[in-house]
């Protein structure tokens, strides 16, 4: 759930990395206190915000925005990585989103289908009093700004949501290879609220044929998440803000603490454990979770693969900072 946005990002620096200017260049940073290297590049702006990060070639990012049924503009946006190391951003157009309920409202994240290098899945945070909770398939012409959806399936329904009760929040989704003309979906469960306290990873199997969506008994019930951090209110904070799985199979996710839409914002990425598609059970959680890298003043929304033109980048990060709108990042 969000409010409108407007304003811009802000410029902070964290622990180990410079955040810079959306435009202006910015003077080299004499190196980390703690002996971390420093990755220097622009930090992007967005008034809306990302709320989902998918890596679509090794220059170029898939974003989506969080705007409800009633607000106009893109749902979509591809940020490129230019040859001089400076990013832009273009609008996604869509055409016809092939559902009775219209265009999208409140999504949340992407995620890349394996082996399909054109084709993503698009996800609602959940339910609002019964309608919405979507996934769309879609492919990308990343060439002419435009994507083509090619199907529709509905997620489950554990807690609806309404004006006076947050239910099913998914801010985090990752896609692994579900075996023939399938998709094993991961979906991040966010916490914070009286429905999840904590963050839940549950798993289900998408089929790209007729849409539907299973899940095992194990599946359903899921995993429950307890993310590190310095936390205001532990019973408050986003235990799964973003979800990212990497080539080697590590799942890495993002938590956030938003007190509100002037923040302050507060962030964390961290390892979860592994992925292995073949197993009944998909997802080992690792046994200690701890903090890889503390965003402050940030509110961490996607997380993606790191670009090539960067040398020494571990992922890419986006922020949605209410107010002040939002920045992509490389770390």
């Amino acid at each position: 759930m969000r409010t409108r946005l407007n304003g811009i990002a802000l410029v902070a620096g964290l622990a180990g990395v410079w955040i810079a200017g959306c435009m202006a260049p910015q003077a080299p940073q004499e190196g980390a206190t703690d002996g971390t290297t420093v990755v220097q590049t622009e930090a992007l702006a967005n008034r809306n915000g990302f709320s989902g990060l998918a890596q679509v070639d090794e220059s170029r990012y898939l974003a989506v925005h969080d705007d409800l049924i009633f607000e106009d503009g893109s749902r979509l946006t591809l940020i490129r990585m230019g040859d001089a190391g400076v990013p832009t951003l273009a609008p996604v157009a869509v055409d016809d989103w092939v559902d009775f309920e219209g265009r999208p409202s409140d999504l949340e994240s992407v995620c890349a289908i394996p082996s399909r290098s054109k084709e993503f899945i698009l996800v609602e945070a959940g339910y609002w009093q019964g309608q919405y909770g979507r996934l769309f398939h879609i492919e990308l012409d990343a060439r002419e700004n435009r994507a083509k959806v090619l199907g529709v399936s509905k997620l489950p329904l554990f807690v609806d949501n309404s004006p006076d009760h947050t239910g099913d929040q998914f801010e985090g989704l990752e896609c692994a290879d579900g075996g023939h003309n399938a998709v094993l979906l991961i979906l991040g469960e966010r916490g914070g609220s009286d429905s999840y306290e904590s963050g839940r990873l549950r798993w289900g199997t998408l089929q790209l044929t007729d849409y539907s969506l299973t899940f095992t008994v194990d599946g359903k019930r899921g995993i429950e998440i307890e993310a590190p951090g310095q936390w205001t209110d532990a019973a408050r904070n986003r235990d799964i803000s973003a979800l990212y799985l990497d080539d080697d199979g590590t799942l890495w996710a993002a938590a956030t603490e938003d007190p509100g839409d002037v923040g302050p914002f507060y962030s964390v990425i961290y390892q979860v454990g592994s992925v292995d598609p073949d197993l009944d059970y998909p997802i080992q959680a690792g046994g200690t979770i701890s903090a890889w890298k503390v965003v402050p003043g940030f509110k961490v929304e996607a997380l993606a693969a790191p670009v090539a033109a960067v040398a020494g980048s571990t992922l890419s990060f986006g922020t949605e900072d209410e107010v002040y709108g939002g920045v992509w990042r490389v770390l």
